[in-house]
């Protein structure tokens, strides 16, 4: 998990980054540009249209070689609109005349031929002292959108074609209106299995109960910020007695993941959850354990087997 200092000091470096709207494409290392100091993928310059539904219109944009971006943002009118590209990370510095605050974009992307995948991690606001005044991450981080280069491909049917026969990157498990059909919302029809735990349990109030793991896949669950807020927990009966489970170490039971997510948690194939006790003695030998709720996020549930035997 990257620091919250380290998103501070990367944001701030930004800061200097006033941008403005403008057609020129001149080099990025004029003194005279806004944006100038910035870090340019001459693969990213030119002008791109966004992938989407057959019956909605599509934005445009245009990236200029001195790390200007012309077009609508949201469709909200802005003032300024700079770029960097840093580690395969695009960081987008957008002014909006209205607002006193600074607001920058950080995205994943990639390029592949003539389509760019640009999948959103979080947005940060800056106010005029250079402190954060707010941070939200993208609830979707494993949807990405896609854009294509201006006159690459003769129509839909092509792009189409292209999206279906390629390889997504890494951070991109769905694509925005893809033509497949697929949709995040499709993970959430998995199941979950629950298996006892290969340790014995004991009298100890450490000993890790059972592990639990997606079923029937369809493709990575993400969910809103962390594995610590509004993320997954489990509630167990046992002998008439009741136990919370969560992430954030102050219920009787503990889960901790064998992935490792950062800034927002994705539940991926293969990911193990595993339950231990957190203090208190829940089993001490054989045990039928009822799972009488099980959450992922603030709302939502899995289905999955609801007895365990665990010994």
């Amino acid at each position: 998990m990257k620091s919250r200092i380290c998103l501070i000091i990367a944001t701030l470096i930004l800061a200097s980054l006033s941008g403005c709207i403008g057609d020129d494409d001149s080099d990025n290392s004029s003194s005279n540009s806004p944006c100038a100091g910035g870090t340019v993928d001459q693969d990213l310059i030119g002008t791109w249209t966004k992938y989407t539904d057959p019956d909605l219109t599509p934005n445009q944009i245009h990236i200029h070689a001195n790390l200007e971006k012309t077009g609508s943002y949201q469709d909200v009118q802005i003032s300024g609109y700079c770029w960097t590209a840093e580690n395969s990370e695009l960081i987008e510095h957008v002014n909006y005349p209205q607002w006193s605050v600074m607001h920058y974009i950080y995205s994943n992307y990639h390029i592949v031929g003539d389509l760019l995948f640009l999948g959103e991690v979080y947005e940060e606001w800056i106010d005029e002292n250079g402190t954060s005044a707010g941070i939200s991450y993208d609830d979707k981080p494993t949807e990405c959108h896609v854009y294509h280069r201006l006159g690459a491909f003769s129509d839909n049917e092509t792009i189409n074609s292209t999206l279906l026969s390629i390889e997504y990157p890494d951070f991109c498990t769905w694509v925005f209106a893809d033509p497949s059909g697929a949709h995040p919302g499709d993970a959430w029809n998995a199941t979950y299995l629950a298996q006892d735990h290969s340790d014995s349990v004991s009298a100890s109030v450490t000993d890790n109960l059972m592990t639990i793991e997606i079923d029937e896949f369809h493709g990575e669950i993400d969910w809103y910020v962390s594995e610590g807020y509004f993320g997954f927990w489990v509630e167990l009966t046992v002998n008439n007695q009741t136990h919370q489970c969560d992430t954030g170490g102050e219920s009787d039971c503990m889960i901790t993941f064998s992935g490792v997510d950062v800034y927002y948690a994705v539940w991926e194939e293969g990911e193990i959850a595993t339950l231990t006790e957190n203090g208190v003695d829940i089993c001490s030998v054989s045990c039928e354990i009822e799972i009488t709720r099980f959450g992922v996020r603030e709302e939502d549930t899995l289905a999955g087997n609801t007895e365990v035997t665990i010994q």
